[in-house]
């Protein structure tokens, strides 16, 4: 949802903002990262049974959200201009 946003509001001020979009788009990961970590822990053992490291899903993760987030940050700008 952030990142749909995110590309809402790059739509409508381009560049001019990308700078704070991008700090926004870090800083949310880091809250979701810590939110998840220290409130659903007892979650991931479904994974670790499967024999899935949590460095690997939280690596996994926020690494193809993050690529999502700059790929569509790059059709639009190709859109917008």
């Amino acid at each position: 949802m952030m990142t749909l946003i995110c590309i809402g509001l790059f739509w409508e001020y381009a560049m001019s903002i990308f700078a704070t979009l991008f700090w926004l788009k870090l800083s949310t990961l880091g809250l979701t990262f810590y939110y998840i970590r220290s409130y659903k822990s007892k979650e991931f053992y479904y994974y670790q049974n499967l024999g899935v490291s949590k460095s690997l899903l939280w690596t996994s993760t926020l690494t193809f959200d993050f690529c999502l987030y700059i790929i569509l940050m790059i059709q639009v700008y190709k859109l917008y201009t």
